[in-house]
């Protein structure tokens, strides 16, 4: 029992840390388990770390600073840790020795050498010496020992006086310490008390303290004076006297600082009477009238922007208002604002492939030589992520720095192992996060509308007239794109749907044009490093800076990103706005700045005929063929393309053009519109229930329902008139990740803030369906914009499911996705280990016959069992011999893998063909700890909290930083091969 009070008294301690310190009998047993309980209390892990058990309060008086099993490290920790513990419980720090247990009658006599005049003279000069200031022949371990000893001498007298009269006991410590030499005033107790107030013995006076105190309570019980009475007295008047002292100490100080204080502000209040006395011209000359009037404008234009201010979209579109603040360089410590034409300001970021939200998980990812992702297939089967620790530094101080780690990296052994320099990854300066690129901070465009304008604007500008604009746009560009004379059937259609007689080339520059912004150098260049990054990781090939689709690469990492947020918030059960962490809000806003200012940094060419490409999925636009139907796109993605690139349409020959706010108000108006009506036709083919005949529902949602179903029955085969509400709710259901990303696409592109309802935690995300649409300038009713535009709709409906896509997937002959998407989870796991291991005991290996230990390794993205670290099960990889891991992980996560070695009890974490890291498994035993490798035998179940942990590593992008974490902690010196696992 000691043993372990002694162990325990050093730190909490885990099971098995317990059981290896503990000495074994010849049965190869500790005993723990019979003691444990009795001395300790069992603290069950979290989501990290061991179970702990902890000391007894009551234990710890059997704690003995120089218990003879203790080591010298041990004896420090486990002095310090007791230290810190009395001060923390506001006691005094004396380390009393414990009561010593009777000797058998046999051994009774031990106890008089603590009596021996020898013993009681060694201790004596060792005092004498630290009395008399000799220094170089006593040290403060001598004094601590000789302290313990007389403390364990005077506890012996004091229990031999409580057990036994005072003539039949013997043992006289206190009478011979205090009058041995106390004719010459060299007593043991004379020097005892001298030492006390030597400021070298500063940290042993509570136990000097303590001691002196035990004399006198030794001294009662010889008098016979009530001897439990006097030591309870006197103990705790000792430590009241004590705590009155610290008492009274705190509050000194902290009247002298609050004196501070007062004395600092009327020093203040002086200076600034002083000021306002020696400038009291400049407070004369403001008018008091203006002042008011300004402040009361002030006041009127604030109520009026925060009553309006809740619109992101349209002519109703409120006021930026959140734009960066002065940022401080991470490195050189120096503030700056975020201008467009000052040097740069950076932000840490790591873009890696990514299979989180695919909806057809294990699809073969390698894009075909050619093939260029202009439009994200709706099944999400690999994107882009752009992560941020939010993290801000100079430009030319991320360069200096990144110079640096080149230079330093490449000396260290196995540096490559950790961060690729070959592909720009560094380890942010701060934090130690896995980045591999920046992201420049771009000023938030000021767009505060006319609002009479826009309304003048709006009673001309309709959706038909926009369509029109923009088609008489596009032909009219067509010309500087490319020569091509096989246009006359799309520019008939176009013609046959909308009379473009009055639209003319330019007529697109009549509802307001301004000035780009111009940026300076050093932001433009940051501009091409992010893209480079993004189009490289994102393709998977070698760098090009002139290749025609990096725009759209940025396009795609800024939707896919904010689609992975949206799905975790929803995941998680958080509110929408508001709950994000500053890094999370800083690295999107960011992200999409950035994406919005790609379009000035390449050609407006190549932007124009993206634009025409992405918008022939909506409206017929000349010239452009092999048009996916609307179930084989994403519609966020398109979104986030359409609005980025709408305003390289304004572009001239001779002069850079970019619509004005009212202009842009439209176009982001009329393309959500258009794109929202478009998404609620993509849910309603792909859902199961849309052919469920009922009676029209009551009210307009559902009467306008029952028409556009009506609508779309004519040109579909599968589709029937008659809508139940179930298909109403199914639909807007389906809508509703769409509307809610677009809302964080727009609250960070023009800065106006969300309603305060959407900031708050909601019984279920539809019940937010009608901020959401208030805030995007969408009727509550969203099949009203389909009778708000019926005209135009009408047709564009007819256009849309005549595809032959469309009756090809009606037909089953063609993948659906459903919506919205199912939100993917790790696999479920059996709560006790051992179905696991006879799993695993059943695994035969498919490409090999023999009897051959294997290593069955279980993928937890997708549960397939697998043969690891075999050369039976190796395939070919780029060219390159790989393990089943590493193959399957680049099929199943893009390169990143989840693996469990089921008889190794152990995770294993990928990143790429050469970087992984082992991990501890979420099985944990009765003792709260893991058991890898298996080598303790006992049962281990499932921890939830450890294995939600993993999920949200993985859901949040997080597994690569966490290799590069614990491979920068571990110093390899003869790496894995990773490669062949």
């Amino acid at each position: 029992m000691r043993e372990v009070i002694h162990l325990l008294c050093i730190q909490p301690m885990a099971h098995s840390s317990l059981v290896k310190s503990l000495p074994e009998n010849e049965s190869h047993e500790t005993g723990l388990e019979t003691v444990i309980s009795k001395v300790a209390i069992f603290k069950k892990p979290g989501v990290s770390g061991h179970g702990l058990y902890e000391l007894k309060k009551e234990c710890l008086k059997e704690f003995n600073p120089f218990f003879y099993h203790y080591s010298r490290p041990q004896h420090s920790k486990a002095e310090e840790a007791q230290k810190k513990r009395r001060t923390q419980e506001s006691s005094d720090k004396a380390l009393r020795p414990p009561v010593p247990p009777p000797f058998c009658p046999a051994f009774s006599n031990i106890v008089y050498l603590l009596c021996c005049d020898i013993f009681i003279h060694i201790l004596k000069r060792i005092f004498q010496k630290a009395a008399e200031d000799r220094s170089n022949r006593w040290t403060e371990p001598m004094i601590q020992r000789a302290l313990h000893l007389v403390g364990q001498a005077l506890l012996e007298e004091k229990t031999q006086l409580e057990s036994s009269s005072t003539e039949e006991v013997t043992f006289d410590f206190s009478l011979k310490a205090q009058k041995s030499g106390s004719e010459h005033g060299k007593s043991l107790f004379h020097f005892l008390t001298r030492i006390k107030s030597l400021p070298s013995l500063k940290a042993q006076n509570d136990m000097i303290m303590w001691n002196l105190q035990m004399f006198e309570v030794v001294k009662c019980l010889r008098e016979k004076s009530g001897p439990v009475a006097s030591f309870s007295v006197d103990h705790s008047t000792l430590e009241e006297s004590v705590q009155d002292k610290e008492k009274a100490e705190r509050k000194r100080k902290a009247e002298a600082a609050k004196a501070h204080r007062q004395k600092i502000m009327a020093q203040m209040s002086a200076m600034q009477k002083n000021f306002i006395e020696s400038n009291k011209m400049l407070y004369d000359n403001v008018p008091e009238s203006s002042s008011q009037s300004d402040t009361a404008a002030s006041v009127d234009s604030f109520r009026m922007d925060v009553d309006e201010s809740r619109v992101a979209v349209g002519p109703q579109q409120g006021v930026c208002s959140t734009d960066w603040e002065a940022q401080i360089c991470i490195l050189c410590q120096e503030e700056q604002e975020v201008q467009a034409q000052a040097p740069a300001m950076v932000l840490t970021a790591c873009v890696q492939r990514s299979t989180v939200l695919t909806q057809n998980r294990g699809k073969t990812l390698s894009p075909k030589v050619g093939s260029y992702p202009l439009f994200m297939p709706p099944d999400l089967a690999v994107g882009t992520h752009t992560g941020s620790c939010g993290h801000v530094m100079h430009a030319t101080c991320w360069q200096k720095y990144f110079e640096a780690v080149q230079n330093t990296t490449r000396n260290r052994l196995h540096a490559d192992l950790i961060i690729d320099l070959e592909n720009g990854e560094y380890m942010c300066p701060l934090c130690k996060s896995l980045c591999n690129t920046v992201i420049p901070l771009i000023p938030v465009e000021s767009s505060k509308l006319n609002y009479e304008s826009a309304e003048l604007v709006g009673q001309h500008l309709t959706l038909e007239r926009w369509i029109q604009i923009l088609s008489s746009r596009i032909r009219g560009l067509r010309g500087t794109w490319e020569t091509d004379n096989n246009a006359e059937e799309a520019a008939e259609e176009a013609t046959a749907l909308f009379d473009e007689s009055q639209a003319e080339f330019r007529s697109i520059l009549s509802f307001g044009v301004q000035e780009p912004p111009k940026f300076s150098r050093s932001i433009t260049e940051m501009l091409g490093v992010c893209a480079t990054t993004v189009h490289r990781v994102g393709l998977q090939t070698a760098p090009n800076d002139l290749c025609p689709y990096m725009p759209v690469m940025s396009w795609n990492t800024c939707a896919y990103t904010i689609q992975a947020i949206e799905n975790m918030l929803q995941e998680e059960g958080k509110p929408l706005f508001g709950s994000l962490q500053n890094r999370q809000l800083s690295g999107i806003k960011a992200l999409v700045q950035f994406s919005a200012a790609q379009r000035l940094k390449s050609s407006q060419a190549v932007i124009q005929k993206h634009f025409a490409d992405m918008l022939a999925v909506l409206v017929p636009v000349p010239n452009v063929e092999n048009t996916p139907s609307i179930l084989e796109v994403d519609f966020f993605h398109l979104l986030v393309g359409l609005v980025l690139s709408i305003p390289a349409l304004y572009q001239e020959e001779a002069v850079d053009l970019q619509p004005s706010a009212v202009s842009t108000a439209y176009n982001h108006l009329y393309l959500l519109h258009l794109l929202t009506m478009t998404h609620m036709l993509q849910v309603l083919l792909a859902s199961h229930d849309c052919a469920v005949i009922g009676g029209p529902g009551e009210g307009d949602e559902a009467q306008a329902a029952a028409e556009l179903f009506s609508i779309v029955s004519q040109h579909t085969d599968r589709l029937r008139a008659g809508v139940t509400g179930f298909c109403v709710e199914g639909v807007k259901r389906g809508v509703l990740p769409f509307l809610r990303c677009a809302a964080l696409f727009f609250n960070c592109l023009t800065g106006v803030p969300p309603p305060e309802e959407l900031s708050g935690t909601a019984e279920s995300p539809e019940s937010q369906l009608h901020l959401l649409c208030s805030y995007l300038s969408l009727p509550s009713n969203l099949f009203q914009l389909f009778q708000d535009h019926r005209d135009v709709v009408t047709t564009l409906i007819k256009r849309w499911c005549e595809n032959t896509a469309i009756s090809k997937a009606l037909k089953g002959e063609m993948q659906i996705i459903r919506y919205p998407h199912k939100r993917n989870r790790l696999i479920d796991l059996p709560e006790d280990y051992s179905v696991l291991l006879n799993q695993a005991s059943h695994f035969k290996c498919p490409n090999s016959s023999d009897d051959e230990r294997k290593h069955p390794t279980l993928c937890l993205l997708c549960g397939v069992m697998l043969c690891a670290q075999s050369p039976c099960c190796q395939e070919q990889l780029n060219g390159e011999e790989v393990g089943a891991c590493t193959a399957h992980a680049a099929i199943c996560g893009a390169g990143v893998g989840m693996f469990l070695r089921v008889r190794e009890c152990e995770i294993i974490l990928m990143a790429s063909k050469t970087r992984g890291s082992p991990y501890p498994a979420p099985y944990l035993d009765d003792y709260g700890e893991t058991d890898p490798q298996l080598g303790r035998g006992n049962p281990l179940h499932l921890y939830p909290e450890r294995y939600r942990k993993l999920f949200h590593m993985w859901q949040q992008h997080c597994v690569l930083e966490e290799i590069a974490r614990s491979l920068e902690l571990l110093n390899v010196m003869f790496p894995f091969e990773w490669q062949m696992l």
